[in-house]
């Protein structure tokens, strides 16, 4: 994993600061509860069930490859899925019990956030903080971004407990520290993030129809043209400066300008807010499969393993991070974290093959992933699911990664079936006519795990 450089003095580029380091124990028969001790602002809604994990030694009855393709049957080889790939995995003997084209490259739609989620434990660590710092030279105020998505104008709570940062309160520092009836120019500095800010493949028209904002390092709201609305600024550094030069005027400082630059080295730091840590990030990022919290930690783990804070830096150093992992990236190609870009593919296998590898407990760095997962009927983009006579059977036993394009729906996670086995599964489905009856599809086949024994 790579070191973290603290935040003293001036960064050269590191904007992570690194909390006390927890190192996570895993051992045979601990549970995982879903929700985590802190969680992003809102809280995430715990289940009403917990999760077996690690699985490694369970003494549940194993299903069996003949069972689960007994209990699939038509639904496996449903046209509604389009040009689709399914595997079914039993992590605890890593045995394969479905692989229907499972090696063949697809577009994962947003279950590709699983992977943005293990790189950005694994190379930021899961208590490492994300801070917006000012620093002073001269008259000159810098407020530079440290690529924290979560960073909100006013409504706030204590980052410690899993909330937000927020713009006021750094503005209230940098009074405390400047005084009253002082005059300022203020600079923003979004340096940290490089390249392009709207994604490969993006279609221009996503930030104002509310699906993400031009990525940026210094961003406020997640760039929302103004609380609570979807629309997106077309540059969230400056909406964050001028919302950050409104706060300080209220504060009793005069800001004479504000514009764009770099923060010069032996600037004085006068003011510094920090997010929620790394682990409750990539928890909300997982549950609301938020593009924004996506993108940010994407493009942050380009920036801490190849330096390279961008798209491509941020798909780079992924695929790096999960094949060192003892991942297969045969057919896998990275265009973004989010899994907005239509030229990303991913095998099915690829994600179950993750999933195994957390369900087992061998990267112990990776366990919030666990925690972030929808629950069928209950979290995220899970909670409005799973609701017909035909899928009400899966609720609070399917936890599982969403995602969907234009022709693509996908479905990514694990079951509890009914003999309390986790079982892991990915469904992609491309060339997709009708999201609804591909959605419910995904949903049935979730369900036949959970409620077949499969022997």
């Amino acid at each position: 994993m790579a070191l973290l450089r603290r935040l003293a003095g001036l960064p050269t580029k590191g904007t992570l600061v690194r909390a006390r380091w927890i190192t996570a124990v895993v051992a045979v028969g601990l549970v995982w509860p879903v929700s985590a001790q802190a969680n992003p602002l809102p809280p995430v809604p715990a289940p009403a069930v917990g999760v077996p994990l690690p699985v490694v030694g369970s003494t549940a009855p194993a299903p069996t490859a003949a069972g689960v393709v007994e209990a699939l049957g038509p639904l496996a080889r449903s046209k509604v899925l389009g040009s689709s790939a399914i595997v079914v995995v039993d992590p605890a003997t890593e045995t394969t019990l479905l692989d229907r084209r499972g090696a063949q490259p697809l577009i994962p739609a947003s279950t590709q956030k699983i992977l943005t989620a293990v790189a950005a434990l694994e190379a930021l660590g899961p208590s490492a903080r994300l801070a917006t710092v000012a620093y002073r030279d001269g008259q000159r105020v810098y407020v530079r971004g440290g690529g924290d998505p979560t960073l909100r104008r006013a409504k706030s709570t204590d980052p410690d407990s899993g909330g937000a940062a927020s713009m006021r309160e750094l503005a209230r520092q940098i009074s405390v520290s400047l005084g009253t009836d002082t005059t300022v120019r203020l600079v923003f500095d979004d340096s940290l993030f490089t390249g392009p800010t709207l994604g490969p493949g993006w279609k221009r028209s996503l930030p104002q129809a509310g699906v993400a904002a031009p990525v940026s390092a210094l961003v406020v709201d997640s760039g929302r043209v103004r609380p609570g609305a979807r629309s997106r600024v077309s540059d969230p550094a400056r909406e964050a400066a001028q919302v950050l030069a409104g706060y300080l005027r209220g504060f009793g400082i005069t800001v004479k300008s504000v514009r764009r630059g770099i923060t010069p080295g032996g600037a004085e730091e006068l003011a510094r807010v920090e997010s929620a840590p790394i682990s409750a990030i990539v928890q909300r990022m997982l549950s609301d499969s938020d593009n924004d919290y996506a993108e940010a930690l994407g493009h942050l783990v380009g920036e801490e393993v190849l330096g390279e804070g961008s798209f491509t830096g941020g798909a780079r150093a992924t695929e790096k991070i999960v094949g060192e992992a003892g991942i297969d990236l045969t057919g896998v190609q990275l265009s973004d974290a989010s899994g907005l870009s239509p030229r990303n593919r991913l095998p099915a296998e690829t994600l179950t093959d993750v999933l195994t590898v957390i369900a087992r407990g061998e990267e112990p760095s990776w366990a919030p992933v666990a925690a972030g997962l929808p629950v069928a009927g209950v979290t995220g983009t899970l909670a409005d699911r799973f609701d017909t006579r035909g899928t009400k059977a899966g609720r609070g036993a399917v936890f599982a990664k969403t995602g969907t394009l234009t022709g693509v729906g996908s479905l990514a996670g694990w079951v509890i079936d009914r003999d309390q086995r986790l079982l892991v599964f990915a469904i992609v489905g491309n060339d997709v006519r009708s999201p609804l009856r591909a959605r419910d599809t995904m949903d049935r086949i979730a369900v036949r795990l959970v409620e077949c024994g499969c022997r």
